[in-house]
């Protein structure tokens, strides 16, 4: 199942911020209940969609995201994080809010909970 991208435009433009400019979250935000950090770790969505994707940013209650298939507000992800040691963990989260950035989508995801790995990822 191939997912496509919405045209540019579809979406409504976020408060005061052009579309096409997203940045790291390296500074506070009053908007955020939990500091963010830089990240490296390698993330792939196991469903609802099959595809990698890059972390962008992360914090104790989610993950950041920028990956080139479209997620859908409101929808569960069952998630491969290896971490920069090379640690792997599964977790579910939900997409909290997801733009189109150039050619890809960004999304907010917020983690909750762990999920037992499926069979072919032991």
């Amino acid at each position: 199942m191939s997912s496509k991208l919405p045209r540019k435009g579809s979406n409504p433009p976020s408060s005061g911020r052009k579309q096409s400019q997203v940045r790291p979250a390296v500074q506070p935000d009053e908007r955020r209940q939990t500091a963010r950090w830089a990240s490296d770790a390698k993330i792939q969505i196991l469903s609802p969609i099959q595809v990698h994707a890059t972390a962008l940013d992360v914090s104790a209650m989610g993950i950041q995201v920028a990956l080139d298939q479209w997620l859908s507000t409101g929808a569960l992800c069952d998630l491969r994080i290896t971490t920069h040691t090379g640690r792997v963990i599964f977790k579910r989260a939900r997409v909290v809010w997801a733009r189109r950035v150039g050619e890809e989508c960004v999304a907010g995801l917020h983690v909750v909970g762990s999920i037992v790995p499926p069979p072919d990822q032991q």
